[in-house]
């Protein structure tokens, strides 16, 4: 269980966790987006949008002198798993990225370790990153830059050339303490 401390203390110290569970909404900040829920029986809905980024969490609160604190379990799954691994018949390598309903995940940025050195191409609008070069890739590492996520690496066949990834589920958007 991960622990991290709400960014705001609470004003009025002594009050009951019942007198303090409610909804709260950030208020007057431009472009930003934050609710939390603070149920009276000391769970927690948290998230953040922030332009293209989304954060989520979920948990239990408890008070600490005039503090709330949020404790929020993360999973220690990595955000991405390889589906499939082959050997086509292509001179180039691919890997593909798909979302967790199957649709196309643009935009990431997707770095190939070969014997020769690292190569990054992004994934385009079918999911795939394309490599020209890249003779017996070693592994990946994915980066989602809207996140400041970078996964991996994931080790790969050497004998293959076309490897398929699935985001894995929410995992990517949660909340971590520092």
């Amino acid at each position: 269980m991960r622990v991290f401390a709400l960014l705001f203390a609470i004003v009025a110290a002594g009050l009951a966790p019942d007198r303090i569970a409610g909804h709260y909404v950030l208020q007057g900040v431009h472009e930003v987006g934050s609710e939390l829920l603070l149920e009276p029986d000391g769970q927690f809905e948290y998230m953040l949008a922030y332009g293209a980024a989304d954060y989520f969490a979920t948990g239990k609160w408890r008070l600490k002198d005039d503090t709330v604190i949020l404790d929020s379990k993360v999973t220690d799954a990595p955000p991405f798993r390889l589906l499939s691994s082959a050997a086509k018949r292509s001179p180039v390598v691919r890997v593909w990225i798909k979302g967790k309903n199957g649709s196309p995940v643009p935009n990431l940025d997707v770095v190939l370790k070969t014997p020769s050195g690292d190569t990054t191409a992004r994934t385009d609008q079918d999911r795939a990153a394309i490599f020209l070069t890249g003779r017996s890739p070693k592994s990946v590492m994915i980066q989602v830059r809207v996140y400041n996520l970078n996964a991996g690496p994931y080790p790969l066949n050497p004998a293959h050339n076309d490897f398929g990834f699935e985001i894995n589920g929410g995992r990517s958007r949660q909340c971590r303490s520092g």
